[in-house]
């Protein structure tokens, strides 16, 4: 179907079609009542033609019932298209929000797009509430404009001419306005986008803020950020304002202007005392969804975006959503082949020409300088992120033949940051694995396994909830050394056959580096393949191989032994001594 003058994009289609009959009979709805809203018309006309002439009493009754089943009637209409519009907003909520939103986690490209997307869902909820309100409803009425029209003409030419004129200056009002309001709509946006953006910001970030005393410096860089978003705003309320100001009096003066044209026709005696006041109700109720549909236009022209936003995100990420064959179950065989890598901005190489491989029950580590591109490599090898040449595959098959959740649950993945999630210890450990549908006894198991794999199962314990200590969204507040064993035991749940960590021991203890070191040794056992981006040395003792990047690409990479020996002789030749000689010991 036709969605405001625009065909819904292929992949909404279905969404569409389910809501077909909601909206057929809205339409239907919509042609009774504006018939009905003829009924006054008439009534008033009866009125002055009929009964005040005659003195007639007993007509004036059983027009006077006519009228109020005729408006009682389309009032009820009014009611159930209302509740129908409503219908459809939750059916679009319910085929849709689901199915976005797992396009928008599905998206594993660091491209701005990607980090943009994140509107997407605001901007459903506003294509929602569109189809759900006087938008659609002014849409709806506005085909039917042309009964007062013809019921205008065949009063009097004139008249009919009046109704035109007036809908006709309308819809040249809000051509020009449109053009005219449209950039300073856009600057408003997008100026007031970004002040919430930094602003967001700043206050995951207050802890820091007040630690550091950067609080007035932010407090004036957000003031700054927000008189531009306000100025924009203002500059566009002004032109709506002036613009409403216009429209307002042209509508009135219209309405009296069909009162006095009304006037000098029953003057003439062309048409009747009844009819005069019919030519300004006809004229107001013709123009009213001109004027409606005129006043909803930027809601109507968000919706237009709105799709074109959904419709990007679809065919983005079209590829991911793709049905695919179940393939077995991964044994852990990692391989990169000239992958590349570049920047969210595209202004650099992250990751350059890329290649190595990783077989199960092998420990590989990666070392090298910050911002060498190790972090990167732990993402693209995790699925995290797809690389933007080259090819990852597991077990010999491409990345992209597998389903990404399917393969997801077979990899284990620490972050830098821990990145829990708010929910309890036992859902993050378990990654929320009972709201998939998962047996609650099954993941129970499994998550007291992960936790004593993990050398995390008193830490636990000890929390003033246990498994069930809620974290996140002000619960709670793990310390970095907890939230980082408590990921760690996340990405051992399920017996993964791989496993990607990414500084595991940067806010451990002892004791927590202890456990991690067993962890990994437990891995090693099982035949898990392991990754493993470390700055300090320990963790990579028992490492079979080593891999060293420099500027994105791999200078060093082989039996762990070997590669220490060159990294020696290469600071020998430079007089330095190496970063990484604890490595040895």
């Amino acid at each position: 179907m036709r969605l405001f003058w625009m065909k819904a994009p292929a992949p909404l289609e279905p969404a569409m079609r389910a809501c077909r009959r909601h909206f057929a009979i809205a339409a239907a709805f919509s042609a009774l009542i504006n018939i009905l809203y003829l009924a006054p018309t008439i009534y008033m006309m009866q009125v002055y033609d009929r009964v005040v002439p005659t003195g007639g009493l007993f007509t004036l009754l059983w027009i006077t019932m006519l009228v109020a089943v005729a408006i009682a009637t389309l009032s009820a209409l009014e009611a159930v298209r209302s509740q129908l519009m409503a219908r459809v907003s939750l059916r679009l909520d319910r085929l849709l929000a689901g199915e976005i939103l797992d396009r928008l986690l599905a998206r594993r490209s660091g491209t701005r797009a990607a980090v943009e997307s994140g509107q997407v869902m605001r901007e459903f909820d506003q294509l929602r509430g569109a189809l759900s309100g006087q938008a659609a409803t002014a849409i709806f009425d506005t085909p039917w404009t042309p009964i007062y029209l013809v019921v205008a003409f065949l009063i009097h030419p004139v008249l009919g001419l009046l109704v035109l004129g007036g809908g006709a200056v309308l819809v040249g009002l809000a051509v020009a306005h449109a053009r005219r309001s449209k950039p300073i709509e856009d600057e408003a946006r997008a100026a007031n986008g970004r002040a919430y953006a930094s602003q967001d910001a700043t206050f995951r970030r207050a802890e820091v803020v007040r630690a550091m005393g950067m609080r007035t410096a932010m407090i004036r860089r957000h003031l700054a950020d927000r008189g531009g978003g306000l100025d924009a705003t203002t500059a566009a309320q002004a032109s709506d304002n002036r613009y409403n100001a216009i429209v307002k009096f042209t509508r009135m003066f219209m309405q009296s202007l069909a009162l006095g044209v009304g006037g000098w026709l029953a003057v003439a005696g062309q048409i009747s005392m009844g009819a005069i006041i019919a030519a300004s109700v006809l004229l107001s109720r013709g123009l009213q969804p001109v004027e409606q549909l005129v006043r909803l236009w930027p809601a109507i022209v968000q919706s237009r975006q709105a799709m074109q936003s959904l419709a990007a995100l679809f065919d983005q990420t079209e590829a991911e959503a793709a049905p695919r064959l179940r393939l077995p179950d991964p044994t852990g065989r990692l391989t990169l082949d000239r992958v590349v890598v570049r920047s969210p901005d595209g202004s650099a190489l992250l990751l350059k020409n890329v290649s190595f491989g990783l077989t199960p029950g092998e420990i590989c580590g990666v070392i090298g300088a910050s911002g060498a591109g190790k972090t990167t490599l732990a993402r693209v090898a995790a699925g995290a992120i797809a690389p933007d040449l080259g090819e990852v595959r597991i077990d010999d098959a491409s990345a992209r033949d597998w389903d990404a959740e399917t393969l997801a649950r077979h990899i284990g993945y620490l972050p830098q940051d821990s990145a829990l999630l708010p929910g309890t210890v036992a859902e993050n450990i378990s990654r929320f694995a009972c709201d998939r549908g998962d047996e609650p006894d099954d993941v129970g198991r499994r998550t007291i396994a992960a936790a004593e794999l993990a050398g995390v199962h008193k830490l636990i314990l000890a929390l003033p909830g246990g498994y069930e200590t809620r974290i996140g969204d002000g619960a709670h507040q793990l310390s970095a050394g907890q939230a980082q064993r408590i990921a760690l035991a996340r990405a051992l749940y399920g017996d993964p056959a791989l496993i990607v960590l990414d500084e595991p021991n940067s806010a451990l203890d002892a004791e927590g580096e202890a456990a991690l070191i067993h962890a990994v040794s437990t891995l090693r056992a099982r035949k898990a393949a392991v990754l493993i981006v470390a700055h300090r040395p320990q963790i990579l003792a028992n490492a079979d191989r080593l891999l060293v990047l420099a500027a994105g690409e791999i200078v060093h990479h082989g039996p762990r032994e070997a590669v220490l020996e060159a990294l020696r002789e290469a600071a020998a030749r430079a007089n330095v001594v190496p970063i990484n000689r604890e490595a040895g010991k």
